[in-house]
Parts: C-alpha cells; structure tokens; sequence
C-alpha cells in the first residue's frame, strides 16, 4: 500500500475540493480554480463577510420517510444538516451557500451505522481452522467439548507513540469508510477517522468515541457454558451477578444467545436477558441472538429490543444465524454489523450482500430499501443515537455518503456501490472520501491518492504523522483496503 502522490503533486491535482468552512471562506475567489465535473455541477459560495453559509447538496436522496428526487440538503458550517427540502426550495432559503448539484446522476444517503465492530481485532484473516461446528462461542473462545480452540488476534489500541497499531487501525477504519460505513460501535479505532461508539472508562476514551453506548461482549461472564452445566444438566438456577455499573442514559449493547438454537447455555443467556429487559429502563439491543426462537421476537417486538444481525460470522462459527423470516414476521427491528474480520464480513456492503442471500434463502426476501434501513437508521436506533446520526434529518450530523446513480432503486445503488461509485463521504459536514470525478478547489485537509483505491482519502494521514513508506510497511499480511476475497464464506452451501 503506498501513496500514489506526494502533498505537493496533490496540490496540482484537481481531486480534492474544499470542507464545508473553507467553502464558506473562498466564495467566489475559488471560481478560477473550480471546473466543473462530468457528474456534479459547481457553484461557488458567495462572499458573506467571515459567515459561514455552507453547502448544499441536490441529488435523489433517502430520507426515513423515503426516496426523494431532485432535493437538497444544506450541510452547515458546524457539520450539522440544515434544510432537507425540495432542491430549489433549500437553495432559495440559502442562496450565499455552495452548491454541489449532482441531481439525476448521483444518491444521497446517510453512512452506514455498523452497529458491533471489534475494531481493535478486525484486521486479522479468519483462522485456518475457522469452521461452522461450534455450538456455543465459549467452544471456539475457550476449546470446550473438544473443539478447536481459535486464537484470538492481538489486539490493536491506539496509543499516538505506537506507529504499527496506528496504522493497522486507520487501515481498518478507512476499509469500513469504503465499504460504506461512517459510524462503528464497539472496542478499538482511532480519534479523527471514522465515527467510534463506546462507552468510555479509560483516559482518553472521550477523544476517541464521540458518541457512547454501553457495549458489552460478555454481559454475563466470559465462560457461561461452564457456569450453567449444573443447570443445563437439570441442577439449580446458576445466578449470574449484576452487570457492572447501571448507565440508563444509554443504550445496553449486550453480545446474548451467540450460539446454536440446540445450545442449552445460549437459550439461557436469551431467556435472562430478556427478563431483565422487562424493566424497560433504558433502550436495549440484542446482538447476534443467533439462539432466539419466534416466541422470543414477540418478546423483543413488545419490549422494543433491536436484534443486531452478523449472519455471515454467526455462519461461519455456528452453521446457523438468526431465523429471519421469524424476526420480520414478528417485526422485531433489525440492525446489520460486521462483528469482525477473524469470521465476518469485511465491510457492511459485503454484510448486506450476506444477509440478502440468508434471507432469499429462507423465502423472506429482504428489498433494497428494507437492507438500507437495516444498515442506516435501525443501527443508530440500537445504540440509542438516532437522534445523532443515521439519517439525513435536520438537526443531525452530516454524516452522508453520495454515489454515483444512473437510475432504478436508488437504495440498491447506495448498497452495491463499488469504491469506484463512491463520489464522497462526510463525517460531521467533512469530507474524507473524495472522488477525481468531483474536479474542486483546494482543501484545507491534505488528500491523498492510495495505490487501488479510487476516492482520495482527506485529512487522514497528516492527523497521525504517516509517511508513504511507513503506512504501507505496516500492513503486510492484513485485511486490505478494498478486497473482500479474503473473508468467511457466507455459509449458505447445502446442508448448514
């Protein structure tokens, strides 16, 4: 992996174009430096005396009520979303803003939220001995039953004086950003790149997730099936003790019933959990669940618990996912995620792609618009953050995404886009994935060409003191950028 440019090339290069502030400052100065690309048309915002008024978006856009054609959106100074209104009409209500109008030739949609990444593990390939024969994780976490045990990854934290565990997690915050995510909850990443959710208890955890959710891998303790053999064997209810520390302001993100249907300890972990969300304290989510049945999404239905879905891992481990076709009939809110590399998807759009043939497979036929909700709107609800990010709302933050579109279902554009339809990516109103198709005006943030990838990446590498050389020296033997050819199957072959 190496950069295609140096800083000084990049400046010649028409690639990069201005952050919404610098937008606001240039005005009409940027002109002579603007031309006009073959999707996108430019306008330069006016000059307004040091206000900043922003940029306006026009393209077929997925709102949560639906697909709007010929609309815009203003992104604010501040990263915030403004007006999200008719094109003509958001322009006329800010007619000093910038204005990028790729109506007709482009789709607009917020970024993927990944509901559960271990971001600080998901560089690594699966394991040789990965295979889809466990039926409780605490098999393949621990070897029980005479299972393979599979090692786990070392781990990678950020710490600015380690360059390797910088790079590798900016490598993998940057693959997500491709693959169509600008949100990942769960452990790990980098402050600056894409958005981390956690909850924090280090020092220096509020400078790396700027949104949190109590995110729980084990809620129970890390060896349940050990713990409940006595009462799986007809003995006494094992009690398991409180979770650490009651955070009702957020949302609980527990990992519950991750294991075959047939697996004592797992159908125990999802008849507690759901006793203790009788409660109705705080908003819950349920990841992977993989052990619930149709009597359980009823429950979950009733009690507002959104199932958090990685049906590729949950295959490649355990030879069954969660019964789809019960969940949607019983209309149990679904969120997608990635889980992680070692046994999922490397990227949302791949998870996407995963879940549609789980699903045609089990004759509940997933359409385009209902993966998009899935991936988007319902992961913000499972962290309890949709009224952060997740949907492009006024009031939210601008964390969107603009692919190319050449007619048909605007959503199935946005969930097949390749790296190459990816026109730009912003998180909080800035932009980190641009496009060559998008000719602009210089940027205050460097962006930079990476050998293989088609969007230029935008104020990434400078914020971490990366050279060419020593970003491509450490990624040697991980999972790349945009290659997904590594990753578990999908686990749909006959008989599983």
């Amino acid at each position: 992996m190496r950069f295609a440019e140096s800083a000084v090339n990049s400046l010649l290069r028409p690639a990069p174009w201005l952050s919404v502030y610098a937008l606001a400052l240039l005005g009409a100065d940027a002109d002579a430096q603007i031309v006009n690309g073959p999707i996108c048309e430019w306008s330069p915002a006016a000059v307004t005396g040091g206000r900043g008024p922003g940029l306006i978006v026009g393209a077929d856009m997925l709102l949560p009520d639906g697909h709007r054609p010929d609309y815009g959106v203003h992104i604010r100074f501040n990263g915030g979303i403004g007006a999200v209104a008719d094109f003509e009409a958001v322009r006329d209500a800010y007619p000093e803003a910038a204005v990028l109008d790729c109506r007709g030739r482009a789709v607009a949609s917020p970024g993927f939220v990944n509901a559960h990444e271990h971001a600080a593990f998901s560089y690594a390939f699966p394991d040789p001995n990965l295979n889809p024969g466990y039926a409780h994780r605490d098999e393949w976490r621990l070897g029980l039953a005479g299972k393979v045990q599979l090692p786990s990854p070392q781990p990678h934290y950020y710490d600015p004086g380690d360059p390797e565990s910088t790079a590798i997690l900016v490598a993998v915050e940057l693959r997500h950003l491709l693959g169509g995510a600008t949100a990942i909850a769960g452990t790990g990443g980098v402050p600056g790149v894409i958005r981390n959710i956690n909850r924090h208890v280090r020092e220096g955890d509020p400078a790396l997730y700027d949104a949190e959710a109590d995110v729980s891998t084990f809620p129970f303790s890390v060896r349940v099936v050990e713990d409940l053999a006595d009462e799986c064997a007809g003995g006494p209810a094992h009690r398991f003790p409180p979770p650490d520390g009651e955070l009702a302001f957020m949302a609980y993100v527990p990992h519950v019933g991750e294991g075959r249907r047939s697996s004592c300890a797992a159908r125990a972990e999802v008849a507690r959990y759901l006793q203790r969300v009788q409660r109705r304290d705080r908003r819950h989510s349920l990841v992977h669940g993989v052990a619930a049945d149709r009597e359980d999404y009823a429950a979950m239905r009733e009690l507002d618990v959104t199932l958090v879905w990685s049906p590729r891992s949950n295959l490649a481990l355990y030879g069954q996912t969660v019964d789809i076709a019960g969940a949607v009939e019983q209309g149990v809110r679904v969120a997608l995620s990635t889980d992680w590399s070692p046994s999922g998807s490397f990227n949302m759009r791949e998870e996407v792609s995963c879940a549609r043939q789980v699903a045609e497979l089990a004759d509940a036929a997933l359409p385009g618009e209902a993966l998009w909700r899935m991936a988007t709107v319902n992961g913000a609800y499972a962290l309890g953050l949709e009224d952060r990010f997740g949907a492009i709302e006024p009031g939210l933050r601008a964390d969107l995404m603009l692919v190319r579109y050449a007619g048909g279902d605007a959503y199935e554009a946005v969930l097949t886009a390749t790296d190459e339809d990816i026109l730009a990516t912003w998180i909080d109103g800035r932009p980190v994935l641009l496009s060559g198709l998008l000719d602009g005006a210089l940027s205050e943030r460097n962006c930079v060409a990476l050998e293989g990838v088609a969007p230029t990446v935008c104020g990434v590498f400078d914020a971490f003191g990366l050279s060419e050389e020593r970003f491509g020296d450490y990624l040697e033997g991980i999972v790349p950028l945009n290659n997904p050819g590594g990753q578990a199957s999908c686990g749909l072959a006959a008989g599983r």
